[in-house]
Formats: structure tokens, C-alpha cells, sequence
């Protein structure tokens, strides 16, 4: 028993080693556009939301009604936007 805790701790000491002494790289790019432009047509609608003309830059705009008053027409509305 004390053998193969022996030999066990031996292979954990000689792959923690072995991991050690590997090597790579990782290819990464990092593209940040610094202008977007919002534009909100109508107040029905949620606001557009254009960053650098790029598909994958788009941020998701989420509506969601807080409240409505029908005394005063008003609706308060919490509009979230996410990149």
C-alpha cells in the first residue's frame, strides 16, 4: 500500500514537471471601435445602435415596461444595453 502511494505521488511530481516545461502561444486579437451612434426614430421603437459598421460589435438591446400611468399616458420603460 505505502509502494503505490509512493509511485502515485512519484507520477504527480514527474507530470507537474513535465507541464512545467511545455510550451505554446495563443493567438489572440483584441479590435476596440471607439465611436457608435445611437438613433431612436420614433419613442415607440428602441433606440439602433450602430458601433464601427461591424456585425459582431452590435450591442443586444433589451426593452422591458417598468410601470404605465393611464392617468397621464406615461410609460416608464427601462431600456438595457449590452455589449
Amino acid at each position: 500500500m505505502i509502494r503505490a502511494l509512493l509511485m502515485v505521488i512519484g507520477l504527480t511530481i514527474a507530470a507537474s514537471a513535465a507541464a512545467a516545461t511545455t510550451t505554446g502561444s495563443i493567438a489572440v486579437s483584441l479590435t476596440i471601435y471607439s465611436r457608435c451612434a445611437i438613433a431612436r426614430p420614433d419613442t415607440a421603437a428602441l433606440p439602433a445602435v450602430d458601433c464601427g459598421k461591424q456585425a459582431s460589435a452590435q450591442p443586444r438591446i433589451t426593452q422591458r415596461v417598468l410601470s404605465r400611468d393611464a392617468q397621464r399616458h406615461e410609460t416608464a420603460r427601462l431600456v438595457t444595453i449590452e455589449w
